[in-house]
Formats: C-alpha cells, sequence, structure tokens
C-alpha cells in the first residue's frame, strides 16, 4: 500500500502539488504569522487528506459505513446527484460524483461539515481577474482548455499548467488574480 501512495503521490495531481507548495511555505519560512500558519497547517491536513483520497482505495467506505449525519449534509449540500462514491481515510469522508455531467470531489469531517472540494472547470469558468492575469502575465505560454478549482474555507484557488518550448509552469492563482509560481518543469 505504501508503494501505491508514495508512486500516486510522485504523479502529476494538482491536489498533492497544491499540498506540496503550503508545506514548501511552511518550511523555507514565508509563512510567519502565526494565525496564517495555523490556517495553512489546517488547510495542509485537509488537502493531504484529500490526495490520499484518490490513493487510498484499500480504505474504501461502503455507502453504509458513512455516517447518517455526512450523507445527510451531503445531500443538503449537492442535492441528488449520480454515481456517488465515498471513501474514508482517518478522520474525513470523501465523496466523488457527478453533478451536472461533471465530475466533483468533496470532503467532509466527522461531525458532516464540508471541509474542501475540487473539480476540473472550463478556463472560460474562472473569475474575470483570474483570467486576465493570467492572459496578462503568461500570454507567451501555452494555456490549457481546463484547470483545476480547489476550495476549502471559502477560499477558492485554480491549479493551472501553462506552457512554453522550454518549460511548463505550475501555477495557483487565488480569486483575486495573484499568480504564484508552484513549480517549473524543464522540457527535454
Amino acid at each position: 500500500m505504501l508503494l501505491l501512495v508514495n508512486n500516486w503521490l510522485h504523479m502529476d495531481c494538482p491536489v498533492y502539488r497544491f499540498v506540496s507548495s503550503i508545506k514548501k511555505s511552511c518550511r523555507t519560512g514565508s509563512i510567519t504569522q502565526s494565525k496564517n500558519f495555523k490556517n495553512m497547517k489546517k488547510v495542509t491536513t485537509i488537502l493531504t487528506a484529500i490526495v490520499l483520497l484518490f490513493s487510498a482505495t484499500a480504505f474504501a467506505a461502503k455507502g453504509d459505513s458513512v455516517t447518517d449525519q455526512v450523507k445527510g449534509a451531503f445531500e443538503k449540500d449537492f442535492g441528488k446527484t449520480r454515481n456517488v462514491t465515498w471513501q474514508k481515510n482517518g478522520d474525513f469522508y470523501f465523496a466523488s460524483f457527478l453533478m451536472n455531467d461533471m465530475a466533483v470531489n468533496a470532503a467532509y469531517n466527522d461531525d458532516g461539515q464540508l471541509v474542501g472540494t475540487s473539480r476540473k472547470i472550463a478556463l472560460t469558468q474562472v473569475p474575470l481577474s483570474v483570467s486576465l492575469a493570467l492572459s496578462e502575465k503568461y500570454s507567451q505560454y501555452t494555456i490549457p482548455d481546463q484547470v483545476t478549482e480547489l476550495t476549502f474555507d471559502g477560499d477558492t484557488m485554480y491549479q493551472v499548467f501553462v506552457s512554453d518550448e522550454k518549460k511548463t509552469l505550475q501555477l495557483k492563482i487565488r480569486a483575486n488574480g495573484d499568480i504564484s509560481v508552484e513549480k517549473k518543469i524543464k522540457k527535454k
């Protein structure tokens, strides 16, 4: 199982990359205020759990083992959806489902509180501030048609990979248009 998790963690996973960037910020000291540090630790914990959702199929929870409280909260938040599958990892329940023919992942704690979501969306669906910042700063790069939207504790971020002939950049973009380069990958 550990080998499976390690192999998966080295794959091209946006949630894993996001969690890694938060951990890197904590290690390098770029997150210095204690309140921000505590929030980032919380984000890291939740998103690490989301990463494990995709890697820990051995911990899959059948619909029966999901608490009624979590199921009720899910139905209240998302209504009737198709193809819901549940997994439990530690103190979190993860639902993968289709909503309006779009794959969505949601994480809940034991109390039935929604702690985060992720989904792939079209580039045309991102906020105008994100779209403008991306096209202004990275106009010389190839920008994909889809991005990953991550939402946690009311904060939404977008992960995008842009590339030119020499490199690919992994970008994290906040809803206000602030962009940070999470990773640079040289092309061979």
